[in-house]
């Protein structure tokens, strides 16, 4: 264990708590000595040391002088112990109020009186992790381990693999109606049970890590209720696991939450083939989704301080893996960037060495995205003025003070900084990536775009109507004005019939006005009526004159819609197929607004089709829409359907992209652009020239962009 530096004083020693216990903790993962656990029993504490830390509370008397206490440690182990690790000693059980204060119980009380905030600020300082116990079990578990080892027997155990293994064989005949039962949880009554279902699951999570726990004569002190950022989550209390010097106990104890729910997630799986249609079923088919995909991806997960951290940590033998892998990975980026010289804060081999240090690269890198995502989400969540400052404390206190304080450390060490190559190579990989930031290198924008022809239009019913005559195939050219189809309906016959019977008695009421006074009276009437009947006649034969259809332009019939045979029935509007122009094609596509600065109208770029048997072609921007588009009207990009651009579903409204986009038009610079023998639509990307602009300045938009979106209370 490493020891933050205090400096030395000087006075006598106080005495130590007369409670705490020294214990042998378990043999590491590098085969070295097993280290000395310090157990402190108010706090509930374990705390490990190593032969100088033991030797140091052999030796610790009420009274001594730090130099008594280094002469006396050192002869123990037999080498010369310096005053600063005495200090250092010293302030590390200090810290952990592991000595009896000077000032007696009332000193102890006005230190922790000192120590205490105020409701706001303890919010602050813990609102991402708050454990509140609720239960002490101790005495249930004890009654009930008889029962527990009994349900975790051979037996048991080989039965539940076997339900498992029939209950995905199961699902997976009929797999299309496993995962259409998730809609369940769209009702109220699904939301209810799954919500119990959760309660359910996690508390046998914890059960089994207690029962563990018990069966190998650990205590359980409390188990209870956390909140990790405001997220509520049980917990069990098996710091005592720490005492057990086997750690495939401990691994047992750190991985039987996981195998619990993974055998409540193999009776559900088959639970879930023989329940009918409803709630119950809905709840199986969430404990079984939990218990295979989530307990896995999550709890597994060794980058997250979960179960599958702890097992990690066993499992190779290093305890507290995750502050070691940062001091060791602190210290390494140190020495490659600056080679100061310092001490490896852990005596490993060089394989141990590295692969602890690429674990905390990769925790760093995972914290990084995490706590990033966590801002987003508490901001997101709560009201804006509480999630702006929500936001900025996860920042700014989980991102940027790490950062600031390595900054620091460098800045105060910069005398033991020697010169020379290794501080030239750190100066100029930092100023390429300054020049990488700042400096504007490119202007390449990519939009993912489709080339289709330049004209299309939809072959549909203008009227409920019977399909007469099929005149064309798919792939014939066509010339403007050809007949492609033949509809005929008879409503419409008889309406134009009607219409114009109705036309002609108006016009013999007008040839007959002289010889009837009360015509010859109402003359204008009849004119406008006249006129009326006739525009309706006109309007009628249009449509009649519509059921034959025909080509609008020179083209290619892209398809025809399967079954239309003569004497089917076609609803109004119904498509009937598609008219395309022959060769001459266009490119249009969608630019995200946070790359609309960069383009404008006449850059040249290249469109590279999906379909690489089809050559890339040169093209130039020959429009952008002034306004984002309301919802995506290119199919082939829309990401519900396999495409790069992000959309959600709005009822009564289609498909709305998640992000501002706004369509770009291109065409070749010699405004011809024909792909015969290719699809009708061919998805691509364009990449445009556009203008230069550094990473810095893309990322400071964005920034502003969001600020100014977000700034309305």
């Amino acid at each position: 264990m490493s020891f933050g530096a205090d400096p030395v004083d000087g006075l006598p020693l106080t005495a130590l708590r007369e409670d705490l216990r020294i214990e042998r903790g378990a043999m590491p993962g590098d085969g070295g000595s097993a280290p000395w656990l310090l157990y402190d029993p108010l706090a509930h504490r374990y705390y490990e040391i190593d032969g100088t830390g033991l030797a140091f509370l052999r030796a610790w008397r009420a009274g001594i002088t730090p130099a008594e206490l280094a002469e006396a440690a050192g002869t123990a182990i037999g080498r010369a112990i310096r005053l600063a690790e005495v200090a250092a000693f010293r302030g590390f059980c200090e810290a952990n109020s592991l000595i009896a204060h000077r000032g007696g119980w009332q000193a102890l009380a006005r230190q922790a009186a000192a120590r205490k905030h105020g409701l706001g600020a303890w919010l602050l300082h813990n609102y991402l992790f708050i454990r509140i116990p609720l239960v002490r079990p101790q005495a249930f578990l004890d009654r009930t381990l008889p029962l527990a080892r009994r349900l975790a027997d051979r037996r048991s155990l080989t039965a539940i693999a076997l339900v498992g293994l029939l209950g995905l064989y199961l699902v997976l005949q009929q797999w299309d109606a496993f995962c259409a039962t998730f809609l369940q949880f769209l009702t109220p009554e699904g939301l209810i049970g799954y919500l119990a279902a959760l309660v359910a699951v996690k508390a046998l999570h914890e059960l089994g890590h207690a029962y563990v726990a018990i069966h190998y004569g650990c205590r359980v002190p409390s188990m209870g209720l956390a909140f990790m950022v405001l997220v509520p989550v049980l917990y069990t209390d098996t710091t005592d696991a720490w005492r057990l010097r086997d750690r495939r106990k401990r691994i047992a104890i750190d991985g039987a939450g996981v195998a619990v729910e993974l055998a409540v997630a193999a009776i559900a799986t088959l639970a879930w083939s023989f329940l009918p249609e409803g709630t119950a079923r809905s709840i199986a088919f969430f404990l079984a989704t939990t218990g295979w995909v989530m307990s896995v991806a999550i709890n597994l997960s060794p980058l997250m301080r979960f179960d599958g951290y702890y097992i990690a940590a066993d499992l190779f033998g290093v305890s507290n893996l995750q502050p070691r892998a940062f001091a060791l990975t602190t210290w390494a980026l140190r020495e490659i960037l600056f080679g100061l010289g310092d001490p490896c804060p852990e005596n490993w081999s060089a394989r141990r060495r590295l692969g602890v240090i690429a674990y905390g690269v990769a925790v760093w890198i995972y914290r990084l995205v995490l706590f990033t995502g966590i801002a987003v989400m508490v901001y997101t969540l709560a009201f804006k003025l509480l999630g702006l400052l929500l936001f900025a404390v996860e920042i700014g206190v989980f991102v940027l003070r790490p950062i600031t304080r390595e900054a620091s450390f460098w800045w105060t060490n910069r005398g033991r900084i020697a010169p020379g190559g290794r501080v030239r190579f750190t100066g100029a990989a930092l100023a390429a990536v300054l020049m990488l930031l700042f400096l504007p290198l490119s202007g390449r924008v990519e939009i993912p775009a489709i080339a289709e022809p330049e004209r299309t239009e939809r072959l549909t019913a203008v009227a409920p109507a019977r399909i007469e005559a099929v005149e064309v195939e798919p792939g014939d050219a066509v010339s403007a004005g050809q007949v492609l189809m033949r509809l005929r309906s008879p409503a419409l016959d008889h309406d134009l019939d009607t219409a114009r019977i109705r036309l002609a008695l108006v016009a013999l009421k007008q040839d007959r006005r002289a010889a009837d006074p009360q015509d010859r009276a109402g003359s204008l009437v009849l004119e406008g009526e006249h006129d009326a009947r006739r525009e309706a006649v006109r309007g009628l034969e249009r449509r009649h004159d519509e059921l034959v259809i025909r080509a609008a332009f020179d083209g290619v019939v892209a398809e025809i819609e399967p079954d239309l045979q003569p004497g089917r029935w076609v609803g109004k509007g119904e498509e009937l197929g598609t008219l395309v122009s022959n060769g001459r094609r266009q490119v249009r596509g969608l630019v995200p607004e946070t790359a609309m600065a960069r383009l404008y109208g006449g850059a040249s770029g290249t469109f590279v089709p999906d379909d690489l048997t089809t050559g890339s072609i040169p093209v130039t921007v020959r429009s952008v829409s002034d306004a984002a588009v309301a919802i995506v009207e290119i199919p082939s990009l829309l990401s519900t359907l396999g495409g790069p651009v992000a959309v959600r579903e709005e009822k009564n409204v289609g498909p709305v992209p998640v992000e501002a986009q706004y369509t770009v038009v291109l065409n070749r610079p010699d405004d011809e652009m024909r792909l015969s023998g290719t699809p009708t639509v061919l998805r691509g990307v364009v990449a445009v020239s556009g203008r230069r602009e550094s990473i810095a300045t893309h990322a400071l938009r964005r920034i502003v962009a969001v600020l100014i979106r977000e700034s309305g209370f």
